[in-house]
């Protein structure tokens, strides 16, 4: 895994914007050109998501593409020009309580980007109703909050039920009819495991066992000893950051990949982990709505804006906070920039527009994406790592209704 090092005009995660007076100072980290408008006050976004510990690389490149789209329209909209307040919520769902709160109530921001983490996102869930905060969660892809029919709530990523019930079809159908599942233990990975579980057993198939490592493990040598004493034909996993890293890895380095294929959720080979995973990535499986490889305009321009910015490729969390600043600009100039939180929520569920990932609109009904996903094999392209398409499933809605 790449460290993550300081990238000119994005914050530092202790910096702050800072209110002075009737007057907003350019505070160290913030962005250059991002100051008050003269004849009309800025739209105050809060960014609040995961840029410490196992996430800390999925925050950075979140805010990167969001940034991204923001250089690109001057960071301005409809005469306003656009403030953006970073906080980190450490993975853990009493600070980003406590962070929303501060964004909420100290910085009066009119919208909230993100969680990355589903517990994160589960936790302030109650005060995001409470508060009528506008939230757009541009990460965690907890099935639940697709549920939830908040007014004020959208979501630019993806849902667990997106991947994982599509992949368990695809499974069961090409690979195999008995499966081992792991994930790390917390709110999104059980989350994974739940939404895979479901529809592979509906078709017939036999999960064998689920296993849950710690979020943020180091040496998953025991889990993995366990699935070599099972043998399993195959096995779906989830980890993201440094633990998918990790996890595939020492799967390679044991030899299971050679004898029990890797199948998995988005996050677990992407461009944000091929670094440092390096050729033990080669041959696993994954679905995901993203991949760097994609052959559309709108991603070739995405791509080439990125590398040229940022020197490195974007992955799929790039792409949540680009897609994620297009969907506020083209709202706001929808409603002429007035952030009435009924006129945006409004004006939000019309927007649709051709994405790096391909068509993207928002389902009226849950406020979810409805979109593609595809099949994607990691593979050496052109001398380097990345997730090549074998297969495209489009218009993927989630049903928004429990499971009976």
């Amino acid at each position: 895994m790449r460290k993550t090092k300081a990238t000119p005009g994005i914050f530092s995660p202790r910096r702050r914007v800072l209110k002075l007076g009737a007057a907003v100072a350019l505070a160290p980290g913030m962005l250059p050109g991002i100051v008050m408008a003269q004849t009309r006050q800025p739209v105050r976004i809060g960014f609040l998501t995961s840029f410490s510990k196992a996430f800390a690389f999925l925050g950075e490149s979140n805010l990167n593409g969001f940034m991204l789209y923001l250089d690109q329209v001057g960071a301005e909209v409809a005469g306003r020009k656009i403030e953006v307040i970073r906080e980190d919520d450490e993975i853990t769902p009493q600070v980003g309580l406590q962070k929303l709160r501060k964004l909420v109530e100290r910085n009066n921001v009119d919208i909230v980007c993100g969680p990355q983490a589903s517990n994160v996102a589960m936790a302030i869930l109650g005060y995001v109703k409470q508060s009528k905060t506008f939230l757009v969660v541009n990460g965690a892809g907890i099935r639940d909050l697709a549920y939830e029919r908040v007014p004020y709530l959208f979501r630019t990523s993806l849902t667990t039920w997106q991947v994982s019930a599509p992949m368990a079809d695809w499974v069961f159908d090409s690979l195999t009819k008995e499966i081992v599942l792991t994930a790390s233990d917390f709110a999104g990975g059980r989350d994974v495991i739940r939404q895979f579980k479901a529809a592979y057993e509906k078709r017939g198939g036999k999960v064998i066992k689920e296993i849950y490592p710690p979020l943020g493990n180091a040496d998953f040598s025991p889990y993995l000893a366990d699935i070599r004493s099972i043998a399993p034909p195959a096995t779906y996993n989830f980890y993201a950051g440094t633990d998918a890293v990790r996890f595939v890895r020492q799967y390679t380095e044991l030899g299971l990949k050679q004898k029990i294929p890797m199948t998995g959720y988005a996050s677990l080979v992407d461009a944000d982990t091929f670094e440092g995973q390096g050729q033990s990535a080669l041959g696993v499986i994954t679905g995901n709505i993203y991949s760097d490889a994609l052959e559309n305009s709108a991603n070739k321009a995405f791509v080439s804006a990125y590398r040229a910015k940022y020197k490195a490729f974007p992955n799929l969390y790039s792409v949540y906070g680009y897609t994620t600043a297009r969907v506020i600009v083209e709202t706001l100039k929808l409603t002429g920039g007035d952030t009435n939180k009924d006129k945006v929520s409004a004006a939000m569920r019309s927007v649709k527009f051709e994405d790096p990932r391909g068509p993207f609109r928002f389902d009226p009904v849950t406020n979810t994406p409805i979109q593609n996903l595809y099949i994607l094999t990691a593979a050496m392209v052109d001398g380097r790592l990345t997730n090549k398409m074998d297969r495209t499933l489009t218009d993927i809605r989630d049903p928004g209704v429990k499971d009976s």
